[in-house]
């Protein structure tokens, strides 16, 4: 009886100290996070300086930039040069008239925007144009009226609307997998906010 009662004894002490070793990390325990994170730091700090570039880099990179700016403004010149000879040789293609219903759902309100779109393509890419719109037409038509949903009240006040152009321009060539489309035209425009 006496060897059972030191025998619990001797078990419930060796039970609060295993449980007294778990509750707090021994100093060893700390160091070795402490190197872990260490380790770790100076390794994305030495991965960082092989990516950075040196001052010399920089400079390099920058007259390079500076020099191909200069030589961007003589292309600009040359591209409306090139541009103007290629417009004689341009076709106006229809890509549908358009009306788009959207709806703000902060302000509650919903517009209803009408238009016809039409595209300038060259004179010799214009049976392949044709050929990839009717392969895409659905597509095409799909990403006009996307786009038109995914702007504000106020890209429809532009008188030129330039940012509507781009971005129509852009998702159309995307959609026919080719850029055959130089520019888009918006002769009938309208947008009433109700």
């Amino acid at each position: 009886m006496a060897s059972d009662k030191a025998a619990v004894a001797a078990t419930a002490t060796a039970e609060t100290a295993a449980e007294g070793g778990a509750k707090r990390p021994g100093l060893f325990t700390l160091v070795k996070a402490v190197a872990f994170v260490s380790v770790v730091v100076l390794v994305e700090i030495v991965g960082a300086s092989m990516l950075i570039p040196s001052a010399k880099d920089v400079q390099a990179i920058g007259a390079q930039l500076a020099s191909a700016g200069a030589a961007g403004d003589v292309a600009a010149v040359d591209e409306r040069q090139v541009d103007s000879t290629l417009l004689a040789d341009t076709r106006e293609v229809a890509l549908g008239s358009y009306h788009v219903l959207t709806f703000d759902p902060q302000s509650g309100s919903s517009v209803n925007i009408d238009f016809d779109l039409f595209g300038t393509v060259l004179a010799n890419e214009e049976s392949e144009f044709f050929r990839l719109y009717e392969l895409n037409q659905n597509r095409i038509s799909e990403q006009v009226t996307v786009t038109m949903r995914g702007l504000e009240v106020t890209d429809f006040t532009d008188a030129d609307l330039d940012l509507i152009k781009r971005k129509l321009l852009e998702k159309t060539n995307r959609a026919l997998g080719k850029p055959l489309l130089h520019s888009a035209v918006i002769p009938k425009f309208s947008f009433i906010e109700r």
